[in-house]
C-alpha cells in the first residue's frame, strides 16, 4: 500500500478514535426586576445552546413578611417569573437552582427565622427538583449529567444555618456536611460543580462570605482538594462578580465563579481583599455568567468561565488547557 495511504488511513482512525463533549452552564443570582433587565435578552440568547441554566438563590426578592403566607410568596413569583422576559429565558434550556436569604426569608435569615418551611414548600413547587433529596425539609442533593462526565451538588445555606455569634454556629449543618462528604468523594464524575449561595473561595471575612465560618469552608476545600474530579464552584449573593481560583497544597484546582447580580442592583467591592481573585477589581454593573467544560475521549480538556454584561460584552474571562 502506498505511503499516502497509510497515513490516510491512520488520520481516518485518529478522528474516529477521538470523541468531543461538551457542556455549557449559564448562571446567575440576585434577580429583582424592578432594577435592570438589560441582560436577559443576552441570557435568552446564550440558552439556545446552553444545556443549563442554575438559578443561585435570591431568585426573588420576598419583602415585608411575605415569606410567612403562601399567597404573598406565589404572588411574588408570579409577579416575576410571569414577566414575558422571564417566560422567554424558562423556556429555554434545563433550569436548575439552589436558594439563598431572600428566597427563603427576612435578609440573612437561618434556621431560626420564621417560614422557611412555607417558602421551601413553593421553592420546591416551582422549580421541580427532579433529583433525589435525602432530607424533605430542604432540596440538598446531586444530579449527573452528560453520561456521569459532570455532577451538579446543590447546598442549603438556610434551613440548617445557626449565625456565626451564636453557639454551635455552622453554615450548613452537620446532617448536610455528612452527606457531602460521601457523595462528594464517592462521585466518579470528572467535573463535580458545587452550588451554593454565598461566596466560597473569597478569602474576605464579611457579609455572608462562607470564609466567617473557617472551618466549615477549611474542611470543604479539604474534600474538594483530596477527591478525585475538577472542581468548580458556583456562588451568587454578593451583588458583584469575580471569578477565583486556589491552587491547594496537592496541586489541584479549586474554581470558583461568582455571578452577582443578574437584574437586582448591583455594589462592586473593588477594595476587598480576596487574595484568590484572577483579576483586577469586580464587576460593577448587571451580568450572568457561562461556564463551558470541553472532553476529549470523557477526559476533562478545557475549562473557560466567562461574566457577561447587558451589553454582551465579556467583563472577566479564565480559560485554561486541564490536559
Amino acid at each position: 500500500m502506498k505511503p499516502q495511504y497509510l497515513l490516510l488511513l491512520f488520520l481516518l482512525n485518529q478522528s474516529c478514535d477521538t470523541n468531543e463533549t461538551s457542556v455549557t452552564v449559564a448562571f446567575g443570582s440576585c434577580n429583582d426586576p424592578e432594577y435592570n433587565l438589560s441582560v436577559l435578552p443576552h441570557l435568552s440568547n446564550a440558552l439556545d445552546t446552553a444545556d443549563y441554566m442554575i438559578w443561585l438563590g435570591d431568585n426573588v426578592y420576598l419583602k415585608n413578611d411575605e415569606w410567612k403566607h403562601r399567597d404573598s410568596i406565589e404572588a411574588k413569583y408570579s409577579a416575576v417569573f410571569e414577566r414575558e422576559e422571564f417566560q422567554e429565558v424558562l423556556a429555554k434550556s434545563e433550569h436548575l437552582a439552589i436558594w439563598d436569604d431572600h428566597d427563603a426569608g427576612p435578609n440573612d435569615c437561618s434556621s431560626l427565622s420564621e417560614g422557611l418551611d412555607l417558602t421551601m414548600d413553593y421553592f420546591k413547587y416551582f422549580w421541580k427538583p427532579s433529583y433525589s433529596m435525602p432530607n424533605p425539609k430542604s432540596y440538598y442533593g446531586s444530579k449527573t449529567s452528560h453520561d456521569g462526565l459532570v455532577e451538579f451538588f446543590f447546598l442549603d445555606n438556610r434551613t440548617f444555618k445557626i449565625p456565626v455569634d451564636s453557639a454551635g454556629a455552622t453554615l450548613y449543618g452537620a446532617e448536610q456536611l455528612a452527606w457531602l462528604d460521601t457523595a462528594y468523594t464517592s462521585s466518579s464524575a470528572k467535573i463535580k460543580i458545587v452550588l451554593m449561595g454565598g461566596q466560597f473561595l473569597n478569602s474576605a471575612q464579611t457579609f455572608e462570605n462562607v470564609s466567617i465560618y473557617p472551618e466549615e469552608r477549611q474542611r470543604i476545600i479539604d474534600l474538594l482538594s483530596n477527591s478525585s474530579g475538577i472542581p468548580v464552584v458556583l456562588t451568587g449573593d454578593r451583588h458583584h462578580g469575580e471569578i477565583s481560583k486556589l491552587i491547594t497544597d496537592n496541586g489541584k484546582s479549586i474554581y470558583d465563579a461568582t455571578a452577582s447580580p443578574l437584574t437586582a442592583k448591583s455594589f462592586p467591592h473593588h477594595e476587598e481583599n480576596n487574595v484568590y481573585r484572577t483579576h483586577t477589581n469586580t464587576t460593577e454593573t448587571n451580568h450572568f455568567g457561562l461556564l463551558r467544560l470541553n472532553f476529549q475521549n470523557d477526559v476533562p480538556k478545557t475549562i473557560e468561565i466567562q461574566l457577561i454584561d447587558g451589553q454582551n460584552e465579556v467583563l472577566f474571562s479564565l480559560r485554561e488547557t486541564l490536559l
